[in-house]
């Protein structure tokens, strides 16, 4: 009896025909977002997440699910990695040492708070753990990262596929939600950026966040989200040594992040002439319209709501916490 190919294995022809039905869906959803941003003089990525809302019960079909998980997490790395080409030491000595003094700050007391504030809800301590990580650092990378390090059986699947699907939903609602807050805090474009980067789950919705308030405040908050990221590697680690087992660095690695850094590196050292930088940042910005495409395609209510309210609870109240503790380091500390 034959067996399809997984994907990592199949011929190229063969994945690539696997892939080209919702990588093409999310790609016209970004075209068309592209193009009512352009008539209408609304955000592009708003306007492709919103577009994927509405065709959120299409993303469930067997043949529209590989293209769609592929845009949603490969080309979002890629897109990030090609952000590095838009951003040099220029606006890093600008910020200063403020975002590195928050994430330090931040991580972890969410992560003490998740612990604390599961065992309140009577929810494992793996399980409030992964829900910690998924909040205070990555979303969904760091959900699947500390979960691949945890002992078998310690973590059931259906919690994990709970975390994931409530951090995708409660990271869109923040992003939705968090950039008009910027302005009725009065907040400049740095400190917005900051607060974004520092506060948002996921990687792409942190940066479009941004990207909709400004660019400066996009870049400001690409950088503040990927030192979150960066902790992602020693917090796999430290688990893993914590729990004795061999393959403590089991999580994906964030390989997205060096990518970033090369191109950072490159652009602040003027390595890159303008037209191909110019050419990086066009298709950095195409790469997270398509993803926010496919990201609203994902977030479904009804698998948002199945789950049951303490998990939901939990990270809603890690969110807020997050939201609540970064205002409060920003009131506190200089802002250069």
């Amino acid at each position: 009896m034959n067996s399809p190919m997984p994907l990592a294995v199949a011929p190229p022809w063969a994945a690539l025909k696997r892939l080209y039905p919702g990588v093409s869906l999310c790609l016209v959803l970004a075209l068309a977002g592209s193009f009512l941003a352009e008539h209408y003089g609304a955000p592009a990525l708003l306007l492709a997440l919103l577009l994927g809302f509405g065709f959120a019960s299409q993303a469930g079909e067997a043949r529209l699910q590989a293209g769609v998980g592929f845009c949603a997490r490969r080309v979002l790395r890629i897109g990030v990695a090609l952000l590095g080409a838009r951003i040099g030491l220029t606006q890093l000595q600008e910020i200063g040492w403020l975002p590195l003094a928050v994430v330090l700050t931040s991580v972890p007391l969410i992560l003490a708070a998740a612990l604390w504030l599961g065992r309140c809800l009577g929810l494992p301590a793996p399980h409030s753990l992964v829900a910690g990580a998924a909040v205070a650092i990555c979303g969904v990378s760091a959900a699947v990262a500390v979960a691949a390090v945890l002992p078998a059986g310690r973590l059931e699947e259906r919690r994990l596929l709970g975390v994931v699907v409530c951090i995708t939903a409660l990271g869109t609602l923040a992003m939705l939600g968090l950039p008009p807050l910027t302005a009725l805090l009065g907040y400049g474009d740095i400190v917005s950026g900051l607060f974004l980067g520092a506060t948002i789950h996921d990687v792409a919705q942190a940066a479009g966040a941004g990207y909709l308030v400004s660019d400066a405040a996009g870049d400001v908050a690409t950088l503040t989200k990927l030192l979150r990221v960066a902790l992602l590697v020693p917090l796999v680690l430290m688990i893993g040594l914590l729990l004795r087992r061999g393959q403590s660095g089991a999580g994906e690695f964030p390989w997205f992040l060096l990518g970033f850094v090369a191109l950072f590196a490159a652009n602040s050292l003027g390595l890159l002439p303008q037209g191909l930088r110019d050419l990086l940042v066009s298709a950095s910005q195409w790469c997270l319209l398509v993803t926010m495409a496919a990201l609203g395609m994902r977030t479904s209510l009804r698998d948002l709501l199945a789950q049951g309210w303490r998990p939901l609870s939990l990270l809603c109240a890690l969110s807020a916490a997050l939201v609540l503790t970064v205002m409060g380091l920003l009131a506190l500390l200089p802002v250069a």
